[in-house]
């Protein structure tokens, strides 16, 4: 059952800090969502005071239905509030990730990702597709890393599958309401930095990592799919310029944060 076409939809933002790249986003939903929507953001206790002055200052542009502050940088935390605030929520939700900005185009990105997944019933999951346009070229990278290949690798992200949409513009064709991310497309997953979710489903799943949330939902008989007809920016895609001192050892401290409570 699907809710009607005048309902909000629920958009989850987790605050990654870097507040560039966090107002930029913030900004692109206020400025492209042109249908109904509630935002919800989590902030994930950065301690850059910058963000919270970008916090506040959409606070006072009324974007926000809730701000929930947490205390600890902690993704155990972020999965805890999110579970919580699913009961009572619509068939559908969107997940966004801060440093994800999207793009103004005609219509709205929201009523767009809402009609393809009204429209397939089979897709629990679905993406955008990136703007290749940010990716910095490999000698760049390397260059900008001290000739640290890791590093470069990281910050760069010169080994995404993304990096290929760019050389088939196919897959980029708008004729298309979506394709689903398995062979032949050159992704495996719909990317996590902005996803549309059956809220149902993800009662039962829990929130997961995107590569491990799409295998879950093909496992209950579900497509994870992606739409060319909304694009994004991703933003730490210019980490290597902006905020060089971010590395997989913070990306991944984040992601393995003990749950609250363990010893």
């Amino acid at each position: 059952m699907t809710s009607p076409a005048t309902d909000p939809i629920t958009v989850f933002v987790l605050s990654w800090g870097r507040p560039i790249y966090l107002w930029a986003c913030l900004d692109a939903v206020h400025r492209a969502t042109r249908s109904p929507c509630r935002v919800v953001l989590f902030d994930n206790a950065h301690p850059d005071p910058l963000v919270g002055d970008v916090i506040r200052g959409f606070e006072r542009r009324g974007l926000f239905a809730e701000v929930i502050r947490s205390p600890t940088n902690s993704f155990d935390d972020f999965r805890a509030a999110y579970r919580e605030r699913l009961e009572g929520l619509g068939s559908l939700h969107v997940y966004l990730e801060s440093d994800c900005v999207i793009l103004e185009r005609d219509g709205c990105w929201l009523a767009e990702m809402r009609r393809v997944m009204e429209a397939h019933p089979g897709i629990a999951m679905l993406g955008s597709l990136i703007d290749p346009g940010d990716f910095v070229p490999r000698e760049t990278a390397l260059g900008l890393s001290g000739g640290d290949a890791a590093a470069a690798e990281f910050l760069a992200k010169l080994g995404s599958p993304e990096r290929g949409f760019g050389a088939d513009p196919s897959w980029g064709a708008t004729d298309r309401d979506h394709f689903p991310t398995r062979p032949p497309c050159p992704i495996g997953n719909p990317p996590g930095r902005l996803m549309m979710l059956r809220t149902g489903i993800m009662r039962e799943l829990g929130f997961q990592l995107d590569a491990e949330l799409a295998r879950r939902v093909r496992e209950l008989g579900f497509e994870a799919a992606v739409t060319p007809r909304v694009r994004h920016r991703h933003l730490s895609l210019l980490n290597i310029y902006d905020y060089a001192d971010y590395d997989a050892i913070h990306r991944d401290a984040f992601f393995t944060a003990p749950p609250r409570g363990a010893v």
